[in-house]
């Protein structure tokens, strides 16, 4: 005797997981209710549009099996029957725990089984390591004015000598650094370049040459060079489509608090620290930053689970092991060889993608270089609100990392939040190229623009996304990308924001808005690119798991609900002997 306990969900595709996951976290109810009336076992099955009148294109249903007819009809007629479907009918109506859960790591049990547990090790690792960069990095310049520069006998522009010999071998160093992450495993090239990082960081507070410090920072360069590409690369190899947009954006938030919250700590710790053990602030400095690393770097060593492939990572069973190793599909190229240059040179996410996030990088030097502060201070504002009110760029550069990601995620498609970005770009600059006429105008115009940062996730996911298909196309773009921004973002400020045009930058802003112009048309070309590619199965992993549209399609036996019904109905039905 078959009975069926139907689940009707409008306009939900997921909704077989949701009832699936019910039933293998509360057959210990059922068994307890009902296997003493012969419960042989259930099945979840997918019915066709089949009720007359009705107008979801299909529902879910719950097959259980009885020994007999008998069995069935006592099972159903018990007065344990009715506490089953009402924990049912109020499981389907989506519980607040479960609806969160749902939210964070979708409907597939065995997709929220994993991701739970890569979002609280592998994110967390990266937004922290990316957090201390910003501090790491705004530490120099709190020192350097806090005496590192009497102390040590800077001169002239060996200052800034110090900053380009970081940027140059940071750049230089990238693409080599997530070309190496193919063939070495992650955890050992991450946890390497973190602690050479802090030690390098550490032994700063012992030199007594300016020379010293400039070649510490360009070693330094060389290994800080993998932590933001290199989180970009990981990310991608163990996170969907769907799922990369979102911890992406966490990612770079962890960024830009690094960066907001650096100088607070740094004041923090020169008026605490001052004298302390006979050393002057601006070395207490480069001593706690680099206490800080450690332990991430520790918690790195434990927790940093290679790429899939490796199934290296002990915390994950082997059935999560397989299922990440395989749910992203299977890459068409995943091996160096001679075909490589040929694969990387002539694709156009190579070049492409590196243009347009090199376009986003110049358009928003505005925000930088104390453009704002130069601003403020012409208008009368008060050296405090020249240092705060810059800062709420970065808050809502926050709000904007993660909504343009979240939305982008939903939608599984990039572009028409990049679309959305680029207009900002334009608007922004356009504001400020009109030259307002009110206070409230700049603001607004600064304001906005930092929502703009959103690109670091978004388009950095929308890269992962196109090159999937190659490991060695990915890698090498992901670290091109950096690298091409930074071989213009060097010098652009030079040209386009001397400080000799303060407080008027409007050479600088008539810039920003030709390149946030140009982004428009290369993201049509990009998306185009994409959609054409992708229809060729040019781009685009392998899936090897089955997709719910792909598996059989039942009709029901009975009329399981009339137009105007509720949203979700549960009923249980006689199917047959």
């Amino acid at each position: 005797m078959v009975y069926t306990v139907t689940v009707l969900y409008p306009n939900e595709p997921d909704a077989k997981y949701d009832f699936e996951y019910y039933f293998s976290h509360h057959l210990p109810l059922v068994d307890r209710h009902w296997k003493k009336y012969g419960l042989q076992g259930w099945n979840v099955v997918k019915y066709g549009p089949g009720v007359t009148g009705h107008q979801v294109p299909y529902f879910f249903g719950c097959v259980l099996f009885f020994e007999d007819d008998h069995a069935a009809k006592q099972a159903f007629e018990s007065p344990e029957a009715a506490e089953i479907l009402d924990d049912i009918e109020k499981f389907s109506n989506k519980q607040p725990l479960f609806l969160l859960a749902t939210w964070l790591w979708g409907h597939d049990p065995k997709d929220r089984a994993l991701l739970a547990k890569l979002d609280v090790t592998l994110l967390p690792y990266f937004s922290l390591i990316w957090f201390l960069f910003g501090v790491t990095r705004s530490s120099y310049s709190s020192a350097y004015i806090s005496g590192m520069k009497e102390a040590l006998g800077f001169k002239g522009k060996e200052y800034n000598y110090m900053s380009t010999a970081y940027l140059v071998v940071y750049a230089v160093c990238q693409m080599p650094g997530t070309s190496l992450l193919t063939v070495v495993r992650p955890k050992y090239v991450f946890v390497t370049a973190n602690v050479t990082w802090s030690v390098l960081t550490l032994i700063t507070y012992k030199m007594t040459r300016a020379w010293q410090v400039i070649l510490l920072n360009a070693i330094e360069g060389g290994f800080s060079a993998i932590a933001y590409v290199g989180a970009q690369f990981i990310l991608a190899s163990w996170y969907k489509k769907s799922e990369l947009g979102m911890r992406a954006a966490v990612f770079c938030v962890f960024g830009q608090l690094g960066t907001l919250s650096g100088g607070w700590i740094q004041a923090g710790l020169l008026e605490t620290l001052a004298g302390k053990g006979g050393l002057p602030a601006w070395k207490w400095i480069f001593i706690i930053v680099s206490v800080m690393t450690l332990p991430v770097a520790l918690f790195g060593w434990v927790f940093i689970p290679d790429l899939p492939s490796h199934r290296a990572a002990w915390y994950l069973t082997d059935e999560q092991k397989e299922h990440a190793a395989t749910r992203l599909g299977t890459l068409s190229k995943k091996s160096w060889d001679i075909t490589v240059f040929k694969r990387v040179l002539l694709s156009w996410q190579f070049w492409l993608l590196p243009f347009v996030f090199m376009l986003y990088s110049v358009c928003v030097q505005m925000l930088g270089n104390n453009v704002m502060a130069y601003w403020l201070a012409s208008r009368g504002y008060t050296v405090v609100q020249q240092n705060t009110y810059p800062t709420v760029i970065h808050a809502t550069a926050v709000v904007g990392i993660v909504v343009y990601a979240a939305i982008s995620d939903k939608l599984q498609s990039r572009w028409e939040v990049s679309i959305a970005i680029g207009l900002t770009f334009v608007i922004g600059s356009a504001i400020l190229v009109s030259t307002p006429s009110t206070d409230a105008g700049y603001f607004v115009a600064f304001y906005l623009l930092g929502t703009t940062y959103a690109p670091q996730a978004v388009w950095y996911s929308w890269m992962a996304d196109v090159t999937g298909h190659d490991l060695q196309l990915r890698a090498i773009t992901t670290g091109f990308m950096n690298s091409f921004d930074f071989a213009f973002v060097t010098w652009w400020p030079l040209v386009f924001y001397p400080v000799t045009d303060s407080p008027n930058f409007r050479k600088g802003y008539i810039a920003s808005l030709v390149t946030g112009m140009l982004t428009l048309p290369v993201i049509g070309l990009i998306a185009y690119l994409e959609k054409r590619d992708t229809a060729r199965g040019i781009i685009g992993r392998t899936r090897t798991d089955s997709l719910l549209e792909e598996e059989p399609v039942l009709s029901p036996d009975d009329e399981t609900g009339k137009p105007g019904s509720p949203p979700i109905t549960v009923r249980a039905t006689e199917d047959g002997v």
